[in-house]
């Protein structure tokens, strides 16, 4: 245990940087949270794997870096996808336990590491279920200058990298990884509101040809036809959002291995639509892969389902039975 104490203010923004391991589970994480000076749990993170070297990063590093590096690793699509977002559940759920939020914020801000880990121990042991479970937390305090400067800087720095990247045609063929420019696919009547999105999660997209980066993705998948962008599935590896109505939700999906999909909603109350194996699904018989369309019943321009062939094939046979069925009365 340990403290990265400043001078102590109302206003004074509250982070929680922890790490755990589970040595008979092979289990390894590390979570973020960050408190505003309104004392609730601003924004979290956390991830979960079985690569021990998760382990190695140091709680004492800067809370930035510590944001970062976690945001990176889940980029990277190295965890546990299924204990990761259990655990994200769980520490979004505290926003609705206000008992437990303020006992918390409380053990924070008095720097009572003891009861602190008692709350978060119990919270990470209910997933990781072992006795032996090994954490480490350290609090660190920082001005709302200080914070806000920060991300200042790192909107900054991204929307020169996205600047860059549009530059440059060529990029996203070479790199091991791509992360493309999206858009989901919304559902209004059947949909998963954005705000119920959970990690692992998978939902349909579709790629913005907005640079030749994308297309050259588009064409590589096969998703264009007769001049429409086809949609396709891809799992939910993380989510930034930040507390307020207004505050845009950031979502970064994995389309395959290597191949990232991001985009910004503004809106929190929208519905997207669910990947649905039953009517989503389109073989692609040129190349001999599959992709995904989307249910028509929500979007003028989806192709058609899986749904209406098998019912098309249905009737076709029972139409051909009749038609035997009659042929043999008749001699």
């Amino acid at each position: 245990m340990g403290s990265e104490k400043n001078q102590h203010s109302e206003d004074n923004i509250l982070i929680v940087k922890g790490r755990f391991k589970s040595g008979s589970s092979n289990i390894y994480g590390l979570f973020l949270l960050i408190f505003n000076n309104s004392k609730k749990l601003d924004t979290h993170h956390v991830i979960v794997s079985s690569y021990s070297d998760m382990y190695d990063y140091e709680p004492h590093t800067s809370w930035e870096k510590y944001e970062e590096h976690i945001v990176d690793r889940k980029w990277k699509g190295n965890f546990n996808n299924s204990m990761t977002a259990s655990l994200m559940d769980s520490f979004a759920r505290l926003s609705d336990d206000q008992r437990t939020m303020k006992l918390l914020f409380d053990y924070v801000y008095n720097y009572d590491y003891d009861q602190m880990d008692l709350i978060l121990y119990d919270m990470i042991n209910h997933i990781i279920h072992d006795k032996n479970l090994v954490m480490e937390t350290i609090i660190q305090e920082v001005t709302s200058q200080e914070f806000r400067k920060v991300k200042d800087e790192r909107s900054k720095s991204r929307k020169e990298d996205d600047d860059k990247e549009d530059d440059d045609e060529d990029e996203g063929k070479d790199r091991q990884s791509v992360i493309l420019r999206v858009k989901p696919i919304l559902s209004p009547v059947k949909g998963k509101p954005i705000y119920e999105l959970r990690i692992g999660d998978k939902i349909m997209i579709k790629l913005i040809p907005a640079t030749s980066r994308e297309n050259y993705y588009i064409d590589l998948y096969n998703l264009r036809e007769a001049g429409v962008i086809r949609p396709n599935p891809a799992t939910v590896i993380d989510i930034k959002s930040t507390a307020g109505k207004n505050n845009p939700v950031e979502i970064l999906t994995e389309i395959m291995p290597g191949v990232y999909g991001m985009f910004t909603e503004d809106d929190k109350q929208i519905k997207l639509k669910i990947f649905d194996p039953k009517t989503d699904l389109v073989q692609d018989g040129m190349r001999g892969s599959r992709f995904y369309g989307y249910d028509s019943s929500e979007s003028g321009d989806a192709p058609t389902s899986t749904r209406s062939i098998i019912i098309m094939v249905i009737l076709f046979v029972l139409i051909l039975a009749l038609f035997i069925l009659l042929i043999s009365i008749s001699w």
